[in-house]
């Protein structure tokens, strides 16, 4: 469908097609998450999910993809990931997206503070 739809078949026009978040947009959202404060991640986060049209539910995919990556310590990854799946559970149950962002958000803000605690 992206060549019926765009003269150029390139990666960005084939995201565009697919709805799929396209991976720098993951990537620098996931240093929203590791780097800012609560509110600030939680509105850059939201935003770029209805500017760009992403199912927070795309993101946390690709997200839990990049987490598994990073080398964190045990208990951080267990909080992230357990969070992380939580978060999935709700969404796929209808609950709203941007609650859900917020929770996602807390999940993030916990594991930096278990990490400066450690």
């Amino acid at each position: 469908s992206t060549a019926m739809s765009s003269e150029v078949v390139n990666e960005h026009t084939v995201y565009m097609t697919s709805g799929a978040p396209l991976p720098k947009d993951v990537t620098i959202a996931m240093d929203w998450l590791m780097n800012l404060e609560f509110r600030e991640a939680y509105e850059k986060l939201t935003n770029m999910c209805t500017t760009k049209g992403y199912a927070l539910t795309d993101v946390l995919t690709d997200f839990t993809t990049l987490v598994s990556e990073l080398e964190l310590p045990a208990g951080v990854m267990a909080v992230l990931l357990d969070g992380m799946s939580k978060v999935e559970h709700r969404l796929a149950f209808g609950t709203d997206e941007k609650l859900q962002a917020a929770s996602l958000v807390g999940v993030f803000v916990q594991a930096r503070h278990m990490m400066k605690v450690a």
